[in-house]
């Protein structure tokens, strides 16, 4: 189960804020650089983050850093996406729902993903996509190196 939130503070005003904290012993926190304001740092230690951990939450690169905790540990990590992934999973502008619209409209369901890694700059990544197996491309490609 994964319970996400934009604002720590809409679950520490929560009455069930207790049982979420219980019930949610792994945590990814996002980059704030206002986690050492008195208010926003007394939410973070309600999490049982202690000062260097909000600091470190505080100093994070946005869109790049993320802080684990869990039983097992703790740390700041790099979610080091690569152009395929960031193409895909990072594309959130309006202008990019504006461009999957019309890659969507004007192409098919099975040829969506490649047109779309066309569309972003990724012609390589495209005709890698286009050869994987299981595709039709791929599956001719497959038959004809079997015979």
């Amino acid at each position: 189960m994964v319970f996400a939130t934009q604002s720590l503070a809409d679950i520490a005003g929560s009455s069930i804020a207790p049982a979420l904290i219980e019930s949610c012993p792994t945590r990814i926190f996002l980059p704030n650089e206002r986690a050492q304001e008195p208010q926003t740092k007394a939410i973070y230690e309600q999490f049982g983050l202690n000062a260097r951990q909000i600091e470190l939450i505080a100093e994070a690169t946005p869109k790049r850093d993320y802080y684990y905790q869990s039983p097992l540990g703790c740390r700041l990590f790099e979610l080091g996406l690569g152009q395929i992934a960031l193409a895909i999973c990072g594309a959130s502008a309006p202008t990019d729902q504006a461009l999957m619209d019309r890659v969507a409209a004007e192409t098919s369901a099975e040829d969506f993903a490649e047109c779309w890694l066309i569309e972003q700059g990724l012609p390589w990544a495209a005709e890698i996509l286009n050869r994987w197996p299981g595709t039709d491309a791929g599956l001719q490609s497959h038959a004809i190196a079997a015979e």
